[in-house]
């Protein structure tokens, strides 16, 4: 059964449309999935259930109260947001029953819902993105967020936070993978565009996540002490990564903020000056790798304890593929040089401070 529901305001309007069997759901996929289309705006608590595959095809769908998405859900969108406004998602799904987010023409989840056979299959960027803008504690639990970052506004995303008032969260064994990615700006294509607003892990809650065959994989507020659980590469075939793999970092905001890069799977990568004074601490842990982008990045600070980096860290060129791999992409176009980034320095003293403990390559001397 095929099935359109607008939202509109406080009305459904529910439509059935034309009756169609599928005959080739996978294994581990709802059996028999309705095709149900929405669009419009959620405004009343509402429940998506497992066995139907629910479309949202060009015209973006706004969720402005309570969302709650069942295990074994299959989405699948086309040229289409879902926006988060003053509203939530509780998608909670489990091991056995994941929720699914993909393209219109995907045809391994819930079968050939655009019915046109093999004429289309999934393409990244096939549609938007989930775009958080305000919400109290969204909420995605066994997700799996596939083949998003149509471009935007200049931005290519899969889930992009808007604000600080968007930054209650929680993604908890989500899987993104397949976002498009678009060489516009520094950082507006990322697969997870967390922004400043996702500086704080006690509200923004990001645990054993995995990204892979995105470009850049995610981008948030220098502080955020990221979980080491998340990876980026696709566990069950662990040679498929991310093209520019690393963690993507915003300039602290604050003054007042203390954060923790200790993920040792892919580099950081720092694109200005990050400037710490006052209460502001940044530890880089044991073996960490940190990489800058340009002959304007660097460390500054203005006291010792500001900045407490490990001994066996290093400190290089985003250009540097020996330490943490290819991060800019670009394979063998690029070699580093002496130069490269600004380096470290005290207060605003224009002389290179050297911490002698950890390994510094390709900075200003």
């Amino acid at each position: 059964m095929k099935t359109t529901i607008f939202y509109l305001g406080s009305f459904l309007i529910v439509s059935n449309l034309a009756c169609q069997k599928s005959d080739m759901p996978l294994e581990e996929q709802p059996k028999g999935c309705n095709v149900i289309e929405v669009s419009g705006s959620i405004d009343q608590a509402t429940s998506w259930e497992k066995g139907n595959v629910y479309v949202v095809n060009n015209s973006d769908l706004t969720v402005r109260s309570t969302l709650q998405i069942d295990p074994g859900v299959v989405i699948k969108l086309k040229n289409a947001s879902i926006n988060i406004s003053q509203g939530q998602i509780i998608a909670k799904g489990n091991p056995q029953d994941r929720i699914i987010f993909t393209s219109l023409a995907d045809d391994n989840h819930c079968g050939d819902t655009n019915s046109d056979g093999t004429a289309s299959k999934a393409t990244k960027g096939d549609w938007d993105r989930i775009d958080i803008n305000q919400s109290n504690q969204t909420s995605f639990q066994y997700t799996d967020i596939f083949y998003a970052g149509g471009v935007r506004g200049g931005s290519s995303n899969a889930v992009s936070v808007g604000s600080s008032k968007a930054a209650s969260f929680l993604f908890d064994h989500c899987r993104i993978a397949h976002t498009l990615y678009t060489e516009t700006s520094y950082d507006s294509s990322c697969a997870f565009y967390g922004s400043s607003a996702m500086a704080d892990p006690s509200v923004s809650k990001f645990t054993n996540n995995e990204f892979y065959d995105n470009g850049k994989p995610i981008f948030l507020n220098a502080f955020y002490t990221l979980d080491p659980s998340n990876k980026f590469h696709n566990s069950l075939e662990p040679s498929q990564k991310n093209t520019h793999n690393g963690i993507y970092l915003t300039a602290p905001s604050t003054l007042d903020r203390t954060g923790t890069w200790n993920n040792k799977e892919v580099p950081y990568v720092v694109s200005s000056i990050y400037s710490l004074f006052d209460a502001s601490t940044i530890t880089i842990g044991p073996e960490v790798i940190v990489k800058f982008k340009n002959t304007s990045s660097g460390l500054q600070r203005s006291a010792m304890q500001n900045i407490n980096l490990h001994s066996s860290a290093i400190l290089t060129s985003y250009k540097d593929d020996l330490h943490g791999g290819d991060t800019n992409g670009d394979g063998l176009e690029s070699t580093p040089k002496n130069g490269d980034w600004f380096g470290m320095k005290n207060n605003f003293f224009p002389i290179v401070y050297f911490e002698k403990s950890a390994k510094i390559l390709y900075a200003k001397n």
